[in-house]
């Protein structure tokens, strides 16, 4: 009736504008337009057009349930490059690699813990289904203007990368995803879609590749009333630049090749000996990968081969693979199982431990390779005894053994893995293989001189027309007092002076004087154990003395001259071996 609107009606009038004020008041109420007394039995109408509405509204706070709370955001954010995508990774908001960004210093994010009533959180969100653990939350306040503060991740140097994340908010309230660039500015943005809240949401970015961060932050909101935003479960998957693809990828320098030192039964007679370092590919270690046929558990040598790796390393891809920042110091023993598998770095023949020996170095794993450090008989190929080694340095005591043997690291894997293995140091005191007297002044370590008998064996002047011990079937003129001479052309294009086959026990040089005259081209070749002209170099002088590094694998030396236009000729003066220091050896 209209008495029943008598203290809150306000009549208005017909016919055009009316502007009706109505009475502040501390309670919710609605506004009406009522029409009353129609009595013309014609009929009557009403029309009502461009209702405009204007006020300032009470402030309510929405209802988060008794009892709840919100503390400030604490950050584990450094502004540091993440290293690994699960760096981002946000599940319980206490302490992240994500914080406050902007410049808003009175509307922040912060992180509560209480547990949402279902029934005030549908009345909010129109879910019942809220936030577990520790949350971020946004709260908004009416008539609160920009800017508003974001969340903002750890800088990423390069990748490609989704982010998932938990999202629930009020009414009129956008949020968007974005990557800016280290200078703040925007690279890509992608709103939040509402109709998926709370679902997971998934965002990709394929603008944004290097030296970038990402914000989560409110694009848009209704200032005419208090808003929120709740935020869990941030999860970021990608493929860092940094990040190796496979567990092979120790960055695009990383190379291996195969080791040049061999188990020559070189003698073992001290600790010290056993110390490698794997410089120049291993030459001058007493360590060697050895090929065999396939064997059960007890008398196992496998065929896959110890290689010698080179870098540089790329430190994030290495960091990520095996979890060390430490790296390799120059050359390393590196054992790759591509399907799985075992092999043996396996150390020449020690006749016996006189008292406490223990084998020290660096390990690295990745995938699912493994590494023990085993005794393997010296006649047959039976584990003795087997330690596991642990990524690190390691250090292992050997145990008393009376009979030859030698010291195993025995890599393997069930899968698809890499073993690498650096700076070998063994301690303690061996029994000599012989018993040696020597002068103190005149001893050098043996490792370190070349065998007298092969110096004598590759070492010639040619003196009264003899070769020594080369082959010179394949040179077409002949040797003469002091030299070798080769005469070529058209018809004689290539002569070939080759060395008997000779076993080193370390590194030495052959040196030689020679001679070119015309349009020859001078080789020098070698080869080893494993392959014949195991290695070339050409020689660019014209005359002079050179020499060539040869290594305890290479068994044969040859000298090629080969023919290029016109009359030429090449001579060999002399032929001598020394160490490396170019002391003679005989």
């Amino acid at each position: 009736s209209r008495d029943f609107f008598k203290e809150d009606a306000i009549q208005v009038s017909f016919n055009g504008w009316s502007l009706s004020q109505v009475a502040a008041r501390g309670l919710c109420l609605r506004i009406g337009v009522r029409a009353y007394d129609i009595a013309n039995p014609e009929g009557s109408f009403i029309m009502l057009d461009n209702i405009i509405y204007s006020a300032s509204l009470c402030k309510v706070a929405i209802d988060l349930g008794d009892g709840f709370s919100s503390a400030p955001l604490l950050s584990a954010a450094a502004g540091k490059p993440i290293r690994t995508a699960a760096d981002l990774d946000c599940k319980e908001f206490d302490v992240c690699r994500w914080r406050n960004g902007g410049e808003a210093q009175k509307v922040q994010w912060q992180t509560s813990s209480s547990s949402l009533p279902p029934e005030l959180l549908f009345n909010m969100t129109g879910s019942y289904n809220g936030p577990e653990g520790r949350y971020a939350v946004l709260y908004i306040e009416q008539d609160t203007k920009g800017p508003l503060d974001y969340l903002r991740s750890d800088p990423i140097s390069c990748q490609s990368q989704t982010e998932n994340t938990l999202f629930w908010k009020t009414r009129d309230v956008e949020l968007e995803a974005c990557a800016i660039s280290l200078m703040g500015e925007e690279i890509e943005c992608h709103e939040l879609p509402s109709e998926m809240s709370p679902a997971l949401v998934s965002v990709s970015f394929v603008k944004a590749a290097k030296n970038f961060v990402i914000s989560v932050r409110v694009r848009s909101f209704n200032p005419d009333f208090d808003s929120l935003v709740l935020i869990d479960d941030l999860s970021y998957r990608a493929t860092l630049c940094s990040d190796a693809l496979s567990v092979f990828d120790l960055g695009e320098h990383f190379l291996s090749t195969p080791m040049l030192s061999l188990l020559l039964s070189r003698n073992v007679n001290s600790a010290k000996e056993l110390s490698c370092d794997f410089t120049r590919r291993a030459a001058s270690c007493v360590w060697g990968s050895t090929e065999s046929t396939t064997g059960n558990e007890d008398t196992e040598i496998a065929a896959n081969q110890w290689m010698v790796g080179h870098g540089p390393l790329n430190q994030e891809k290495f960091y990520s693979l095996t979890g060390f920042n430490s790296l390799p110091d120059g050359e390393f023993a590196v054992a790759r199982m591509e399907t799985g598998g075992s092999t043996m770095l396996l150390s020449e023949v020690i006749r016996c431990v006189l008292n406490e020996v223990s084998i020290q170095f660096n390990l690295w794993l990745t995938g699912t390779a493994k590494l023990q450090v085993c005794l393997v008989d010296e006649s047959t190929p039976s584990l003795l005894d087997c330690q596991p080694a642990s990524s690190g340095p390691v250090v292992v005591d050997l145990p008393r053994i009376e009979r030859p043997f030698r010291i195993a690291l025995r890599a393997e894997s069930p899968d698809q893995g890499m073993v690498i293995v650096d700076d070998i140091r063994v301690q303690g005191e061996l029994c000599p293989s012989v018993l040696r007297q020597y002068s103190s002044k005149s001893y050098h370590p043996l490792a370190d001189q070349p065998d007298p008998n092969v110096c004598r064996l590759l070492s010639c002047d040619f003196r009264r027309g003899h070769a020594c011990l080369y082959d010179t079937s394949l040179i077409q003129n002949s040797v003469i007092d002091h030299s070798v001479v080769t005469r070529l052309d058209a018809f004689h294009s290539i002569s070939i002076l080759e060395s008997p086959v000779f076993h080193l026990n370390t590194i030495s040089r052959l040196h030689f004087n020679y001679t070119i005259e015309g349009e020859a081209t001078l080789f020098v070749c070698n080869d080893s154990a494993n392959k014949e002209l195991e290695s070339c170099f050409k020689v660019e002088g014209r005359h002079g003395e050179d020499y060539i590094e040869m290594l305890p694998s290479d068994t044969k030396v040859s000298f090629m001259s080969c023919f290029a236009h016109g009359p030429c000729s090449l001579s060999i003066h002399r032929l001598q071996l020394t160490d490396t220091l170019d002391i003679n050896a005989c």
